[in-house]
């Protein structure tokens, strides 16, 4: 059965708009006039628009090779956040007939990713380039502000943009267009996660066939340890565990295998997964300068064992 396409577009606009009012939405200390309203707007639109297309181009990634290969899926299915500070927890579709092999199983799984990661690279590149970097108050008190973590392709490619920034002393006022990046990397990461029915889920299954059974739950273990970081991470620990599963259900092998050339793509991907990864996503100003619990963990087997620092 067809999907409703009003179904569709609805949730399109609507994400649309929490992703341009989240600040707004639901915030008692902001006066939801109509003044404000237009405010945001115009302040927040390429943010939406360009988190938008990239959200749409990650699920045409995979719309786009399940049409080719005859497999029915649905369109798009936006999901809105009328709060927080991203304003939306992506984009989804459905998968509705059984993938015939592996080598289809790889084109549509990592179709999604490479395209969220390319736009969400550009947008980046160009969002930090129109960015500023300011200096902070000595008495600034950053208790009441939301920080957006850094990866490592992040830190590095603002500090080569715009650096060089010492982070205790400077911050970054970063473009819609940055932040629309951020977010994408983000949900490009996210779903790079190699478990069950995610998209890494589907790329490391393609490439490594049932032998991946005998160590996605270690694998799985040591992404735990991630919760000693971010509490973030537990979340989604859980989410793995009990709904996404840490094992990807089975799928025949195609013919001739998925090929030298996907395997090196597969590899690229992954590797890029660990470039872009961000270990603590959001924080509390208050816990910026706070250890984590892994960071007091070490300092304990430290003092413990008596190895000097």
């Amino acid at each position: 059965m067809e999907s409703n396409k009003t179904t569709h577009l609805l949730l399109f606009v609507l994400t649309f708009l929490t992703l341009t009012y989240s600040d707004i939405f639901l915030n008692p200390e902001v006066p939801q006039t109509l003044e404000n309203y237009k405010l945001y707007f115009f302040a927040n639109w390429p943010y939406s628009v360009s988190l938008l297309f990239i959200l749409l181009a990650h699920e045409m990634g995979h719309y786009l090779p399940a049409r080719y290969y005859r497999v029915s899926a649905s369109l798009p299915y936006f999901i809105p956040l009328p709060f927080g500070p991203i304003g939306t927890m992506g984009a989804v579709i459905k998968i509705k007939d059984q993938i015939p092999n592996k080598k289809v199983l790889f084109d549509i799984g990592v179709g999604g990713p490479a395209a969220s990661l390319f736009f969400s690279l550009l947008a980046w590149f160009v969002g930090i380039s129109l960015s500023k970097v300011v200096e902070m108050p000595q008495d600034f008190d950053k208790s009441g502000y939301l920080i957006f973590g850094d990866s490592l392709f992040t830190y590095l490619s603002s500090q080569w943009i715009l650096g060089p920034i010492d982070f205790e002393t400077m911050e970054i006022h970063a473009h819609p267009l940055a932040k629309a990046g951020w977010v994408g990397l983000l949900i490009t990461a996210i779903n790079l996660l190699p478990f069950g029915q995610l998209d890494g889920g589907h790329v490391i299954y393609s490439m490594f066939g049932e032998s991946y059974r005998k160590w996605i739950h270690i694998l799985f273990g040591m992404f735990l340890i991630l919760a000693l970081v971010h509490f973030t991470w537990l979340i989604w620990g859980f989410l793995v565990y009990y709904i996404i599963k840490v094992e990807h259900p089975f799928i025949k092998d195609a013919l001739n295998g998925i090929g030298k050339t996907r395997f090196m793509f597969g590899v690229f991907m992954l590797v890029s997964f660990l470039i872009i990864f961000v270990p603590k996503p959001i924080i509390l100003g208050s816990e910026y300068d706070n250890p984590s619990l892994l960071d007091d963990i070490i300092r304990l087997i430290v003092k413990t064992v008596g190895i000097s620092e």
